[in-house]
């Protein structure tokens, strides 16, 4: 197996995805149809991160579960929830759409994901949602070291994933620097709307 600089296996790069597949699990009697949609996203270490993580937090997370969650959620109410997830680790990770709904709303909710992901990638990010995303990821660190166990979190990532050991002093700087334009950089590289892997599970309606 291939090494990286530390010695340990290093894990292969994600092979692009190039096409749309969609898997369903039949689990007879869930009443909930459960969705997850998506693509590769970028490792912890990758320079594309914390726009990809700054975006993420826009584009399904803050607030009320994001543009995801306020569209398909509130104003559609087509989902319980809907919200997205950027699962970064040593090696690549991926960008997911999470969503539970009824089965007969199935395809209007995957329709109107696709529709957010198609408005992420195209136009960058409105100003005041990126500066009201960047105060919340700034205000909400303290919290992170008010127990001994987010204390221990903190240091287990900064090792992990060799950010150095200022990492959280530069924390403020880092997400302040984030700017339109590179969140749709970002999102360009990883979201496809006409290529993603979707997986349902639970009971479709026919």
């Amino acid at each position: 197996t291939n090494e990286d600089q530390t010695g340990e296996s290093a894990l292969p790069d994600l092979k692009p995805i190039n096409h749309s597949q969609r898997q369903h699990i039949p689990i007879p009697g869930k009443t909930q149809l459960d969705l997850v949609m998506g693509s590769a996203g970028p490792s912890r270490g990758s320079e594309d991160y914390y726009a990809a993580m700054v975006g993420n937090n826009i584009l399904g997370q803050f607030g009320m579960m994001g543009r995801i969650g306020a569209s398909v959620r509130v104003k559609s109410g087509l989902a319980y929830y809907a919200y997205s997830s950027l699962n970064a680790g040593v090696g690549p990770g991926s960008w997911e759409i999470i969503a539970g709904t009824n089965p007969s709303n199935i395809d209007q909710t995957i329709h109107l994901i696709r529709s957010e992901i198609q408005r992420f990638t195209n136009k960058p990010v409105l100003k005041g949602e990126l500066a009201d995303v960047k105060s919340n990821l700034v205000g909400r660190l303290p919290l992170a070291f008010e127990s001994n166990g987010g204390v221990a979190s903190a240091l287990i990532n900064m090792e992990r994933y060799k950010l150095g050991l200022d990492y959280y002093q530069q924390f403020e700087g880092i997400i302040k620097s984030i700017t339109p334009e590179a969140i749709l950089e970002v999102a360009k590289r990883y979201l496809h709307p006409e290529w993603l892997l979707i997986s349902t599970a639970g009971t479709v309606e026919t």
